[in-house]
């Protein structure tokens, strides 16, 4: 039997027959995990103020989760949301969430064309595999007879960062390819996730960033792999720059989550609204501004 890569043994815990996201995804307070959306639908209100600035029509979300991000996009602009989403888990919540919203919002079951393409913590959930810089050289975790263990590698196939003795880098599998089809779909790409550049993982996460995620407890490391919970890696900014770069876009906005949605009208949203309804989401504002510091925003375009 050959060893087990990391990348395969994630992708059986989250999208196999029985899969976290296959069968047992929970999102919110009384979930496993809660995004922006859940913390507050100020979060979609700015987000769809700026799609809609931006002229888009037609928005693709991938991974839309249990259609929370989508229904505050479709209540605040007139833009007609299209969704993708891998977990037939999700769908049914998506369904009873979004079919009140009639023609301007429908699942699709491959990418198609949009004028714009939305991924909100989507590149994060991609199977990794993780390397190790010791000795002088890169080795790969590897499951081998029920196992962890070390064998000689090549290392990362897309970092060219810098490196020291233990270093530990986690690298998402599969998401070049992704991209490169979402590329051939849409002249925009709007991405929010948690990540660092290249230059920034030995100092600010020197471990890697393996992580899972169970009733908003977190577990790091090897620990996170695990049936039935969220396994998760922070996402290379530099390289989906490069990989977007490759296909001929730029990155026309680069800035963490919360300075995104200051600069986007998050304050200005929130004036807007009725007293009783500030009152209900003022909490949810400062969850949004004060909760995400490791979320940030790539806005690419063609």
């Amino acid at each position: 039997m050959y060893p087990k890569r990391l990348s395969d043994l994630i992708e059986e815990l989250l999208y196999g027959e029985d899969g976290y996201y296959t069968r047992y995804v929970r999102i919110g307070k009384r979930g496993d995990f809660f995004t922006a959306p859940h913390a507050s639908p100020l979060f979609g209100y700015t987000v769809g103020r700026f799609l809609q600035r931006e002229g888009v029509k037609i928005l693709l979300e991938v991974g839309g989760g249990e259609g929370y991000l989508a229904e505050d996009i479709l209540k605040s602009t007139d833009i007609t949301v299209l969704s993708y989403e891998r977990s037939p888990h999700l769908l049914k919540f998506q369904w009873k969430r979004l079919k009140k919203w009639g023609e301007r919002w429908r699942t699709v079951g491959e990418l198609v064309e949009a004028d714009a393409y939305l991924l909100n913590e989507v590149l994060d959930a991609f199977p990794s595999n993780r390397y190790v810089f010791k000795n002088g050289r890169w080795y790969e975790v590897v499951v081998d007879e029920g196992k962890f263990a070390l064998i000689p590698s090549e290392g990362p196939k897309h970092y060219l960062g810098p490196v020291k003795e233990g270093f530990v880098y986690d690298e998402g599998v599969g998401m070049e390819g992704f991209l490169k089809e979402i590329f051939k779909k849409t002249d925009r790409v709007l991405i929010f996730d948690y990540g660092y550049d290249e230059e920034e993982f030995p100092l600010l996460a020197p471990d890697g960033t393996l992580q899972g995620y169970r009733f908003h407890r977190v577990v790091h490391g090897l620990d996170a792999l695990t049936e039935r919970g969220d396994i998760t890696h922070f996402i290379n900014f530099t390289q989906i720059k490069n990989i977007a770069r490759k296909n001929g876009f730029k990155a026309k906005i680069y800035i963490d989550q919360t300075n995104f949605l200051l600069k986007n009208g998050l304050l200005e949203v929130f004036e807007s609204l009725p007293d009783d309804e500030k009152k209900r989401l003022a909490p949810g504002m400062k969850t949004l501004i004060l909760l995400f510091r490791n979320h940030r925003v790539l806005y690419l375009t063609r």
